[in-house]
């Protein structure tokens, strides 16, 4: 699910030490929906819902590669997040649905609905919505009787389903795509261009150390198209073609089909240090050039324009 958190989502603010910032922010950006509102380089990241400047800052700078606590040591319990009503929590759970994250619990307590997981850090985190005042469980002299019972995730999964559609829902898959939007995708395409080349000159240079120069641009272009060392940056070149055959203007192409191309960037342009192919030959790029950080941020930019 890509489309932004609810923006009355609630934190005061929280900040995490995490092992591994891409890793942090693909679970709480691209799984929970929070937005980047600033990041640091490789080392420290900020995020926000509703444009607040932002409730939950991550850190490598004291933690990088660094193992979750022991079991048996004090710390963090957990950061609880609220959900503005059940049916945004629900959407929540159905996130986490997609992504595979499993619960470690959820529970009625009465005076809220609350799901209980693991961050990628193993921080305890707490998704809940609070009940009305007026409906929470209170004894006969007035005071709160909360409980913890069994809460029913297929209800919470319905709430979400049941929802009336937001005004902001993606385009019709018949809607033309309009002239804006061929603009900005061709401004993307042009950015997403630059840091092929740059992916492209730290490929060179790390395949001639190991293997010796690349005596002309013909040799490399050959390279390119045949040596494996080269095949993971194939898909980033597949996909600025199709970024191509959208935008000519005689394309017959609509404004879901922008969506999707947007989606396909985002999906590709997630670095990660596990990862196969791309993301991991990505993630190792980026830690070792300033410049495909920049050009990564400028690609960022481009996409969030067109969002």
């Amino acid at each position: 699910m890509n489309k932004p958190i609810n923006p009355k989502v609630d934190i005061g603010h929280v900040h995490l030490k995490v092992a591994d910032l891409d890793r942090a922010l693909a679970f709480y950006q691209g799984i929970l929906g929070f937005d980047v509102t600033q990041r640091m380089g490789a080392s420290a990241a900020f995020l926000s819902a509703g444009g607040y400047h932002h409730h939950i800052g991550l850190n490598t700078w004291e933690s990088r590669g660094g193992q979750p606590p022991a079991s048996g040591t004090t710390g963090l319990y957990h950061l609880a997040i609220r959900y503005p009503d059940r049916a945004a929590l629900g959407e929540a759970l159905l996130r986490l649905d997609q992504a595979g994250i499993p619960l470690e619990g959820a529970s009625d307590h009465g005076v809220s609905e609350a799901l209980y997981l693991r961050d990628p850090d193993g921080n305890g985190i707490e998704l809940y919505w609070d009940r009305a005042r007026q409906d929470w469980p209170r004894a006969a002299d007035g005071s709160l009787q909360m409980v913890t019972a069994p809460l029913d995730l297929e209800a919470l999964r319905a709430a979400a389903t049941a929802r009336a559609p937001e005004p902001s829902q993606p385009p019709s898959p018949y809607t033309p795509m309009d002239e804006g939007v061929r603009s900005l995708l061709r401004e993307l395409r042009g950015r997403l261009l630059n840091l092929h080349k740059v992916l492209l000159d730290d490929a060179r240079s790390a395949y001639e150390m190991d293997r010796g120069r690349v005596p002309s641009n013909y040799s490399l272009l050959q390279l390119v198209i045949n040596d494996p060392w080269f095949a993971w940056l194939h898909a980033l070149s597949e996909l600025v073609v199709r970024i191509d055959q959208t935008v000519e203007p005689e394309a017959p192409s609509t404004a879901a089909d922008g969506t999707a191309l947007v989606e396909q960037v985002e999906r590709l342009l997630t670095p990660s240090e596990t990862g196969e192919a791309f993301a991991r030959r990505y993630f190792e790029a980026l830690q070792r050039q300033p410049a495909v950080v920049l050009a990564h941020a400028d690609v960022r930019r481009a996409i969030k324009a067109l969002r």
